[in-house]
């Protein structure tokens, strides 16, 4: 074991180094990849990729701070044995210019030699690669469980519209499981029966507490985890270790989260006081104009047209087609896409209108007052995008130059004050304003 020891040291450092490089790029990748599927996604993916996100990204930049600080640490030990090597007496006090008597006595008793030193920070550093791992097999499978849980309750809740009802009702089932058992067992166990000796005799009590345990123990991985856990506890300060441990846990969760959150907004900061994001509903916002188009205007199915400055006769605009957001309001006004006709099928004789035109009564869309007709808008493909939908032409020759607003309204059928088809809807209508610029010399300065 000790020739073993001294070679996991070089091990430690290669993995540490190599994994913090990973762990840093982890993130932008992960974002990226979803970014191109993200209006793709089922309710079921959907959730699976939010929480699995969010859980990912917190802990590979708190495994990438812990591998940080473990090399700081493993390069402080390095240093320490060469100086140990170098100067094998350790601080030689009879030349220690510029500290008086007092000091020197003071430093003497309280200054550890590097032996000491160098013990110490090994030990720092071998317990912090092991927490790593332990850190990174629990998440993962709490990762996973938290995943399925929730996908199956958003499931069941989806064929009843109450989605983020039974995903709520499923994480307090959870909740319960991961922090309720423990707590009763730390009531029971460690308070109770260690101050009762009648109740560790009981073969009943024991019975309930193996079952409680055998419950608790879904939520972990017991045999890989415990093991490290309970020897750095007991080897170290016990409460200041589960403390440590909570706050790093916790940690995790909120970096995820709030990185996450960065990912799909402009800003997560609450110092846009002036001009919020209720302001700018009615303001210019990138991603309605494809000239503009950033990372987070990949995540946003909104209308768009092709520029904010136009100068011809027609404004192209884009109305994507996202089917979470789209096929409970679609199936409610055309049945089922199954039903639905195609639009190249004769159907004279059938009063079911074609998919086509589902989408198409899907959107309303006015310009100055005046409405655009939906029948000129045809299927789309835009790769570029990522996106399907339906294309058409805003009329713009009858404007007179100067701003305008094109007006995009979802689902228009709704009615004032009508309640969603499901919980995850915050209204059962909604509209988009996207501003232009309408100047004629603009084109003709282009041509």
């Amino acid at each position: 074991m000790e020739r073993l020891r001294d070679r996991t040291d070089e091990l430690e450092l290669i993995i540490s180094s190599l994994t913090t490089f990973a762990l840093f790029s982890i993130p932008g990748w992960l974002f990226n990849t979803t970014a191109n599927v993200y209006t793709h996604l089922s309710t079921s993916l959907l959730l699976a990729n939010n929480i699995g996100i969010a859980l990912i990204t917190g802990v590979c930049y708190g495994l990438a701070a812990c591998f940080v600080l473990h090399l700081m640490t493993r390069a402080y030990w390095v240093g320490l044995i060469g100086l140990r090597t170098v100067f094998p007496k350790g601080i030689n006090w009879e030349k220690t210019p510029g500290i008086g008597p007092v000091s020197k006595a003071f430093y003497q008793q309280s200054l550890p030699n590097l032996d000491t030193v160098i013990r110490k920070t090994d030990r720092i550093a071998s317990s912090l690669f092991a927490i790593i791992s332990m850190l990174t097999l629990s998440f993962l499978w709490l990762g996973s469980i938290i995943v399925t849980i929730v996908v199956i309750s958003g499931s069941i809740g989806e064929r009843y519209g109450q989605t983020n009802a039974a995903i709520g009702v499923g994480t307090l089932a959870l909740t319960i499981v991961l922090v309720g058992i423990p707590v009763l067992l730390y009531i029971l166990d460690a308070q109770l029966a260690a101050r009762v000796p009648s109740l560790r005799e009981s073969r009943t009590f024991s019975k309930l507490i193996r079952v409680l345990k055998r419950v608790a123990g879904l939520a972990l991985p017991q045999r890989l985890v415990l093991p490290v856990q309970l020897t750095i506890q007991s080897n170290t300060r016990p409460v200041v270790f589960v403390i440590a441990l909570f706050v790093s846990v916790a940690s995790i969760v909120v970096i995820g989260n709030v990185r996450a959150a960065a990912w799909r907004s402009f800003t997560v900061s609450d110092e846009f006081t002036y001009l919020d994001a209720g302001l700018l509903q009615s303001g210019v916002r990138s991603t309605h104009y494809e000239d503009m188009a950033s990372s987070i205007d990949r995540l946003r199915a909104w209308p768009r047209v092709d520029s904010f400055s136009q100068g011809g006769s027609f404004a192209r605009l884009f109305l994507p087609y996202q089917p979470i957001r789209d096929n409970l309001v679609l199936d409610q006004l055309c049945n089922s896409a199954d039903e639905a006709p195609d639009e190249t099928q004769d159907d004279t004789q059938d009063e079911t209108p074609d998919r086509v035109d589902c989408l198409r009564s899907l959107w309303a869309v006015n310009i100055g007052g005046r409405d655009v007709p939906m029948t000129g808008f045809a299927p789309a493909e835009r790769a570029d995008l990522g996106m399907r939908g339906l294309i058409g032409l805003v009329p713009l020759d009858d404007l007179e130059p100067g701003m305008h607003t094109i007006e995009v309204v979802w689902n228009p059928d709704a009615e004032d004050g009508e309640a969603p088809l499901d919980d995850r809807y915050a209204t059962a209508s909604n509209t988009f304003v996207i501003p232009i610029a309408f100047s004629p010399d603009y084109e003709r300065g282009l041509d």
